[in-house]
């Protein structure tokens, strides 16, 4: 199905509404007066039932017609006319498209004018007035569709800014819904898993939008994906910028060798520049070139091939002699899994962006109508006020010429006293009136932008809302809206994180012993019911906000992540405590981390335990969790509401009294019922006694102690 829009018209932007009923009133035209405005010369050439061929035989030209929110097709023109006169700042207040069938296939009227309905409701238009009439002169059978951009309610008049695209969109979804062939547009139709999608076609150039630029050639439709050029950025930028750094480093080949581990390429793209390409590893395990590429110098801003040159001599190509990459550390894994996710977000976020416009069409017919209505209510009242001013102005002035024994001069003093004084009365009400529309404006129903709208659905635990909220803030750090986070901040930031690097969403999850909450940049907080915090869905990792974590919370998010991602997670963060104590956690869940400095510690506390003594009071050899619980243990014994932690080795200070120790620990009460666990290896020489009160300082994992106060004996 071709969609075809005739030029000479106004367009703006787009909105979709639901289908309104519609009349049928046959082929009837009145075949009068056709000297009056466009609408009407529209409206009797798309009806005329027949036109003269190129013999001059008579052939039928207007097969069927539908018109919908007018009353019948002889008053449909007058009665658009009418509507349109409404609303003054509307040159062109017509719209006027076609939908063409191939040769091959002649669907019946009533799915043709189905097509013509869903177009119309695609781009917002189901309740405004329309003729839709089929013609069957030419070899494919075609519609052309009229409607008024001026609502018959609101007076106010569509923008159809993105018009081509939306009824492309549309075509596409109609070819599916009726098994219809799929033409070529700014959209196509493929099949993934026995599903179709409708995607957009970056391939396909409109002869009607060859001239288009600013604002629509750079509009971007969601797509929820990370781009080749921010992909090398991360982690290939770092190992790349690190093996540079190298003397070793002597040839292109290292170069090559380099960037092959992720599945990229340097080539020499002429003109004395680079380009970086994107491999995929195909079915038989060789290396198939996949046309997906970004230029040397956005991917690496350090890679300058005048300064490689004078270390390495003239650019060589790769001998692509090297091992083949992990999946894991390529760009494009699973092209189809990776489409399937795309298509999922965006479709989720699409049917968001319709509901949201469907709401909004809703909330502006009320706007108007509760508008007009208040507008009405107090009008007389405002005209009576003013005329109150005018009519005592009036008074006051036949007073002043009525007056006997004043001289010229007096009298004319005094009318100027009394233009000054009803100047400032009208200055008075207008400031009065002003400020009452404004009070008024508060009892009209709200009307909310897209963001303030996605914010609210968000808040409700709506994943969509929360995927689209989500991609927001992603593009406002893309475009600079939004600082950054600090690559010093992110390596010390205690986080738990995919082992693959991947786009996701924050979820809303039911979890038994905790409540979550949405904040406005669309990160999900978990929270224990107890008002204790919990961590952080931040999307593409989990934090908590802080630098000490609980036992409790960090099972919680270990779990979670696991469910999340479904795989092997790496831990970042400076603090090395942290580190070791969601490794032991890890173990715990049957969960593997990929960082290399934590798998020897997950490997050493799987070991079986060693045989140990019954009457030792700790199992010394059963393993960092057995030790830490028994401690744990002795202190809940005494104070069963304990809160027990570890101490954090960053920047801390901890002051209290020694209160337990075994041959690992000291435990040390900070307040309340708060209590600290020091490793004692840590501290070296230095002995700490029970019933010590003592403040620790931990800067870079090492502790000093001060302010000892020797126990009494």
């Amino acid at each position: 199905m071709i969609v075809k829009v005739p030029p000479a018209r106004q367009d703006g932007g787009s909105s979709f509404e639901d289908l309104e009923a519609y009349i049928t009133e046959g082929i009837e035209q009145s075949g009068k007066d056709t000297q009056k405005g466009s609408i009407e010369r529209l409206a009797q050439y798309i009806t005329k039932e027949s036109v003269l061929d190129a013999l001059g035989e008579d052939v039928e030209k207007t097969i069927a017609v539908e018109i919908g929110n007018v009353t019948t097709l002889d008053n449909a023109a007058g009665e658009m006319r009418a509507t349109a006169s409404f609303n003054k700042l509307v040159t062109n207040p017509t719209l006027h498209y076609i939908l063409s069938w191939p040769e091959r296939e002649v669907p019946d009227t009533q799915a043709i004018f189905a097509a013509a309905r869903s177009t119309l409701k695609a781009l917002g238009m189901s309740d405004h007035q329309y003729i839709i009439a089929i013609h069957g002169n030419t070899d494919n059978i075609h519609a052309h569709i009229a409607a008024n951009r001026v609502h018959p309610i609101t007076y106010k008049a569509v923008r159809l800014e993105w018009l081509h695209k939306t009824l492309h969109k549309a075509a596409r979804e109609i070819e599916i819904e009726h098994g219809w062939t799929h033409d070529n547009g700014l959209f196509k139709v493929i099949e993934i898993n026995g599903k179709k999608h409708v995607v957009e076609n970056n391939t396909y150039v409109d002869p009607e939008l060859v001239g288009v630029k600013g604002a629509a050639a750079s509009f971007e439709t969601w797509h929820g994906e990370q781009s080749l050029e921010t992909w090398c950025k991360g982690v290939p930028a770092k190992a790349l910028k690190k093996m540079l750094a190298k003397p070793t480093s002597t040839t292109w080949q290292d170069v090559h060798r380099e960037l092959a581990q992720f599945g990229l390429e340097l080539r020499d793209s002429g003109g004395r520049g680079m380009r970086v390409f994107s491999l995929d590893a195909s079915g038989d395990g060789q290396q198939a070139k996949k046309e997906i590429s970004v230029g040397a110098s956005k991917a690496f801003r350090f890679l300058k091939r005048q300064e490689l040159e004078k270390r390495f001599g003239a650019f060589v190509p790769s001998t692509k002699d090297f091992f083949e990459p992990k999946e894991s550390q390529t760009y494009k894994r699973d092209p189809v899994k990776r489409l399937d996710r795309k298509l999922e977000r965006k479709a989720l976020r699409d049917a968001l962006h319709v509901q949201f416009l469907e709401e909004q069409k809703i909330a502006r017919i009320k706007y108007t109508v509760a508008k007009r209505e208040l507008d009405i209510a107090f009008r007389a009242d405002d005209t009576a006020r003013r005329d109150f001013i005018e009519q005592r102005y009036t008074r006051d002035r036949a007073a002043i010429k009525s007056k006997i024994g004043i001289t010229p001069a007096q009298k004319k003093q005094e009318f100027v006293i009394a233009k000054l004084t009803v100047m400032h009365s009208r200055q008075q009400l207008t400031e009065q009136l002003a400020n009452e529309k404004a009070q008024r404006k508060l009892l009209l129903p709200p009307l909310l932008p897209w963001r303030v709208w996605v914010e609210e659905r968000a808040l409700t635990g709506d994943e969509a809302a929360i995927s689209a909220l989500r991609g927001m803030v992603y593009q406002e750090k893309r475009d600079g809206k939004l600082p950054a986070q600090d690559p010093a901040e992110e390596v010390l930031e205690n986080a738990i994180k995919p082992a693959v690097i991947t786009i996701t969403d924050p979820l809303v999850r039911k979890l038994s012993s905790l409540v979550w909450k949405v904040h406005k940049n669309g990160t999900v907080a978990y929270n224990f019911k107890s008002g204790d915090n919990g961590f952080f869905d931040a999307g593409e990792k989990l934090t908590f906000g802080r630098a000490h974590v609980t036992d409790e919370a960090l099972a919680l998010a270990l779990q979670y992540a696991k469910d999340k991602w479904k795989g092997e997670l790496r831990i970042t963060g400076g603090d090395a405590a942290f580190k070791a104590r969601v490794a032991r956690m890890a173990n715990q869940l049957g969960i593997d981390l990929l960082n290399p400095e934590l798998k020897a510690l997950q490997v050493r506390s799987r070991a079986p335990a060693a045989p140990t003594t019954p009457t030792l009071p700790l199992a010394s050899a059963a393993g960092p969790t057995r030790r830490e619980q028994s401690i744990e243990d002795e202190i809940l014994n005494i104070a069963p509401n304990a809160d027990v932690q570890h101490a954090i080795t960053q920047l801390k200070r901890y002051s209290g009294k020694i209160v337990f120790e075994n041959k690992e620990f000291f435990a040390q009460n900070i307040g309340k019922e708060k209590f600290i666990l020091h490793d004692k290896k840590a501290f070296g020489p230095e002995i700490l006694k029970k019933g010590d009160h003592v403040t620790i300082a931990y800067k870079s994992g090492q502790p000093t102690v001060t302010q000892r106060i020797a126990k009494s004996r």
